[in-house]
């Protein structure tokens, strides 16, 4: 095998493996449960509703 082949190959096989991992990762997938996505959306509206806790003085001050 040449040697420039062997510096320049891992070029396209990077890219293919990218676009291989692209489109697995984006692929659509089956809906979500009925129960797990009323429990997730309940996680966020008790996060969205939890008090803001007050900042904190200290040194952390911007003059």
């Amino acid at each position: 095998m040449p040697a420039w082949l062997v510096w320049l190959l891992p070029v396209p096989v990077a890219t293919l493996g990218a676009i291989a991992w692209t489109s697995w990762t984006s692929r659509s997938r089956g809906p979500v449960e009925a129960v797990d996505s009323v429990q997730a959306y309940e996680r966020f509206r008790r996060a969205m509703d939890a008090p803001i806790p007050p900042p904190r003085s200290g040194r952390s001050k911007i003059p």
